[in-house]
């Protein structure tokens, strides 16, 4: 005890940041969170969970601290329903996140600096960055933030063991015919010169304004007649090869006047009034109607036959009309320039009619020869350059701008291009039934957003795995230089070192990443040389294998079939497309299994004002800032009672204010049970709720009744995910009903020195619910709870274990539950807040006792109301309350009125001598107290008293109410007249009434 002794006290301010220290401390030095991971006794049942990988190229923001904090209550909450938690940490190393920041770092602008610099160097520097912020997400992301997580056992994306588990899924996917290598159109960014998933595209949309043109193609043999598209890529216009009409829609030709002169344009005929206004023609006439089945093999000619050269090469083989379902009507003409390279629609039409795929743009968005006179020229400036020359040469039918969602890198933030290429994919389409069927089995907090990820599975189109880059896993296919149709796969260092004839001397951990890989000679009896795929993998799939890769699967199966499937994961709600996702896939292609049973879908934060953080805009709110001002407990109320997970979040700092009172008020909840217990030897083991239940009064009940229905909310709340709601419960418990009800209702009880029945019932309760409440909120604010666990519980109960986060969960009593008791005492409180009101609206304080009060209720709380009414009398300091059916008249010359939700109030106003002087005395008392708070004065020390004032009317006042003023103020004498020096004196105004009080502290 003696270690608890000198850290845990309650004779000190609330502090929260020295509370969290202190504790933080005890849990090192004992071993606390250790004993916690390893559950109560030697229970069978065990609740699994997967972290989702923070990444690591960056400090922890408030996103990151309230899905962790969602984590770590839920993880804590397990704990105390006697779970064994298993809560591995786990960190995402690899990828473009952290290339992007070393690019930072040394001043990097593009894939060829990095080649300036020597992959060497790059990857040292990035797995340099990894230590680095690894450092500051287990001290603030986790350590401080109190997330019991175990970062001894984390998990790393790249380490070596880590890693061969990617390569293990790949091999396995390549043996069942799943990871293959095909040319298609993908999203590529410039900036980082890598293709893109699918998935990572659909997290890097953000509105952005591009050019909006309608082009004229000559339609070949005519002077003046015209296919008009439209396009908002002017940029792809150089590498156009068809034009796709649908074949069911109907076609124009119109007949306009431009520029006085005569042309003809082929439009969708239903487009044509739309477009004529939007092009500023008043003179036109339709012509020919047709199907667009018979504007099939028009030919045209390509606007750039003279400057991209290639496009004279294959004339025969493309620039006519092609048909096509995907053509709609929902923008544009009705008629669709095909760019082959630049679209995987326009790719699919290429394949069909065996057009060229002109592809003049290289990965980094610079035009290569095959481009003509664009050669060398970024896609963006491109553009503009299409738009100057197609106005110059009358080709630009109509020129704007529109604003639309468009795919930006969801790393680095550059507009994303579409270009053929050929990469490696992961074949998800053949499994697709199957990932609808196993998430099927899944069950989604909340439910309503699982459509989302339903849908987005049902159309989950193949994984393109392969980057361009240099820090990740690297893509373990080597292909025979001789020979570049045999391909070996391979699964593991053992198999590599098999094969490897030279192996650079690197530590494994080096070995597994570029350059170290690439320096590896594979010779087989069928290939003299192999060839790696200069590729890495998907940092996507790096998290993606977490379900087995996480504990080292491969090797340690008993541990992994216990914990596969795990019982629950939770991230934000991108993720359902990210992390979820990539999860789902390996464990359904690899296992035949959904890798998790639950999945709780967060929302995302953003600034008090709605707008998205990001640190360009200076309003990250970040989590060390947090902490440091507020502290990690109030902080996480303050993100759990805010929103539900799922919400997006509103952060604004300053409002933390109002959690940390909640906490505050829990820490004097705490002061004055302790106070009072000690004071009047109160002993939990001696006074037994069980034996002294029926000797309480009816406040003690409604507190244990509220108590047991309160928890179980909570429970079904936590057990439904309903963070918000659970916190809020908890909060209510602490502020509503034990601070503003039941303290104020027993504090005169306790404040009687007489040992009765019904003090020790009161404390017998009190101690029993601030045990549970502490027990309850371990979850969510586990710093506090343990301090206050370890200076009161433990005090009072010597053999109770030496953390709040070794117990169990209360369980509900049902038998003390009586909700008509706990409706009545709602009633109470309103109709108490309301006559507070009211005494606001007639000046009148609290303190100040009124005549009496006539209350009208409708519903069937009237007889417990009347059996409750003393309490009411004393809260809102009333000498008499009636309850009634019907109200009588209320004279506005007496009596203030007003109307509650179900009751009617008529307050009595009027105060008689005998009223104003208990109000006086009641004023005097109130001096009395602050001056023995300010004297340091404990609770049952005595005072004499010394009262010096020339009013008569308070001098009557102190002689009327003498006993209770002594009583209240602990004082064996109030003397009139003169304040001796050696008293502790002040002066005071009360009621404009000069007066000196003066006390004296009595030896015990």
């Amino acid at each position: 005890m003696s270690i608890i002794d000198s850290r845990f006290t309650l004779e000190v301010q609330f502090d929260v940041k020295r509370i969290e220290e202190v504790v933080r401390q005890y849990w090192h030095d004992i071993n606390i969170e250790g004993r916690w991971r390893e559950g109560p006794g030697n229970t069978d049942k065990w609740f699994t969970f997967l972290e989702g990988p923070p990444t690591t190229n960056g400090f922890p923001h408030v996103g990151h601290i309230r899905g962790r904090t969602y984590k770590d209550v839920v993880l804590r909450y397990h704990r105390l329903l006697g779970y064994r938690v298993w809560a591995q940490g786990g960190w995402d190393e690899q990828g473009l996140p952290v290339e992007i920041e070393v690019e930072k770092k040394l001043g990097l602008s593009t894939k060829k600096d990095i080649e300036k610099v020597g992959y060497e160097k790059f990857s040292l520097e990035c797995n340099s960055l990894v230590d680095y912020y690894l450092e500051k997400w287990r001290e603030v992301g986790t350590r401080r933030l109190g997330l019991w997580l175990d970062l001894d056992r984390a998990y790393e994306t790249r380490r070596p063991y880590y890693i061969e588990h990617v390569w293990s899924f790949l091999k396995n996917a390549w043996e069942k015919g799943l990871l293959f290598e095909d040319y298609r159109v993908l999203p590529f960014c410039p900036r980082c010169e890598t293709a893109l998933s699918d998935a990572e595209v659909d997290q890097g949309y953000e509105d952005r304004e591009d050019p909006s043109i309608f082009v004229k193609f000559p339609v070949e043999g005519t002077n003046n007649t015209y296919l008009v598209i439209w396009t908002t890529t002017p940029w792809t216009l150089v590498d156009n090869e068809a034009v796709a009409v649908n074949p069911n829609f109907n076609y124009a030709l119109v007949r306009v006047i431009i520029n006085n002169n005569t042309e003809y344009l082929w439009l969708a005929e239903p487009l044509v009034p739309r477009l004529m206004e939007k092009f500023g023609i008043k003179d036109y006439e339709i012509v020919r109607v047709v199907k667009g089945s018979e504007l099939a093999g028009i030919r045209y000619r390509h606007i750039y036959m003279d400057k991209v050269p290639i496009h004279a090469g294959h004339i025969e083989k493309a620039h006519y009309v092609v048909l096509a379902d995907f053509v709609t009507l929902e923008d544009g003409t009705g008629l669709v320039h095909i760019a082959p390279a630049h679209g995987p629609e326009d790719f699919e039409v290429a394949k069909k009619y065996g057009l060229p795929i002109t592809n003049s743009v290289e990965i980094n968005g610079i035009f290569n020869e095959t481009g003509g006179e664009f050669r060398g020229k970024y896609w963006l400036d491109v553009s503009q350059e299409v738009i100057r020359d197609l106005k110059e040469r009358g080709l630009l039918l109509h020129y704007g701008t529109i604003t639309h969602a468009y795919p930006h890198c969801w790393r680095c933030g550059t507009p994303l291009i579409y270009r053929s290429d050929r990469q490696w994919f992961i074949r998800v389409s053949a499994y697709r039934d199957r990932l609808v069927e196993e998430l099927r089995k899944v069950k989604i907090y909340p439910d309503f957003l699982r459509d989302r990820f339903d849908n987005w599975v049902a159309n989950a189109r193949d994984w393109t795995i392969s980057r361009s880059r240099v820090w990740g896993t690297p893509l373990p296919v080597w292909r025979c230089k001789d020979d570049p149709s045999k391909v070996l796969v391979i699964g593991s260092l053992d198999e590599l070192r098999k094969y490897a004839k030279f192996i650079p001397n690197v530590p494994s951990e080096m070995l597994v990443h570029r350059p170290w890989i690439d320096m590896v000679r594979i010779e087989t009896e069928d290939c003299k040389e192999w060839v790696r795929e200069s590729f890495v993998v998907d940092v996507w799939m790096d998290s993606g294998v977490a379900w087995i890769a996480s504990v080292d699967g491969l090797r340690n199966k008993e541990l992994f079939n216990r914990l596969y499937p795990y019982d629950w994961v939770t991230e934000a709600i991108d993720q359902t497309r990210g992390w979820f996702y990539s999860l789902l896939v390996t464990s359904v292609l690899w296992m035949n299994k959904a890798p998790y049973k639950s999945i709780l879908i967060s929302g995302h934060v953003v600034d008090k004002y709605g707008q998205k953080m990001s640190k360009s805009k200076g309003n990250v709110v970040w989590a060390e800032d947090l902490f440091n001002k507020w502290g990690a407990d109030p902080t996480r109320l303050y993100l759990l009672i805010k929103s539900s997970p799922w919400d997006t979040m509103s952060v604004d700092p300053d409002e933390i204010m109002e959690t940390r009172s909640a906490l505050s008020i829990l820490w004097n909840i705490v002061k004055f049970a302790d106070t009072y217990m000690t004071l009047d030897k109160f002993d939990p083991a001696m006074h037994r709720l069980e034996e002294l239940i029926d000797k309480g009064l009816i406040e003690d009940k409604w507190i244990l009744s509220r108590f047991y229905s309160r928890l179980r909310r909570f429970i079904n709340y936590m057990d439904n995910m309903e963070l918000h709601m659970a916190a809020r419960e908890w909060i209510g418990l602490v502020v509503d009903d034990l601070s503003h009800g039941y303290i104020r209702l027993i504090r005169r009880r306790v404040w009687i020195e007489e040992s009765r029945e019904d003090k020790y019932a009161a404390y017998s309760i009190l101690y029993y619910v601030i045990k549970g409440a502490l027990i309850m909120g371990s979850a969510l604010v586990p710093h506090i709870t343990e301090y206050l666990w370890n200076s009161f519980i433990r005090r009072f109960e010597k053999n109770e274990v030496d953390s709040v986060h070794l117990t169990l969960m209360p369980q509900v009593n049902e038998k003390y539950i009586n909700e008509k008791l706990e409706s009545a005492f709602d009633s109470l409180f309103m109709i108490f807040s309301d006559i507070a009101e009211m005494r606001n609206r007639i000046k009148v304080k609290l303190r100040w006792p009124l005549a009496r009060a006539v209350i009208k209720v409708d519903g069937s709380n009237l007889d417990m109301l009347r059996q409750i009414k003393h309490l009411l009398e004393y809260l809102a300091n009333v000498k008499e309350v009636e309850f009634v059916s019907e109200l009588g008249q209320c004279n506005e010359s007496e009596y203030v009125r007003a109307q509650g939700k179900g009751y009617e109030i008529c307050l009595s106003k009027v105060i008689d001598k005998r009223l104003y002087y208990e109000a006086l005395a009641r004023e005097v008392v109130r001096r009395i107290q602050t001056m023995r708070a300010k004297a340091n004065l404990k609770i049952d020390e005595r005072i004499r008293v010394y009262v010096n004032t020339g009013n008569s009317e308070l001098l009557s006042a102190i002689s009327e109410y003498r006993d209770y003023v002594m009583n209240e103020v602990r004082a064996i004498d109030i003397i009139i007249g003169k304040v001796p020096i050696n008293a502790f004196t002040m002066d005071w105004d009360i009621e404009d009434i000069k007066v000196r009080i003066g006390i004296e502290r009595m030896a015990q």
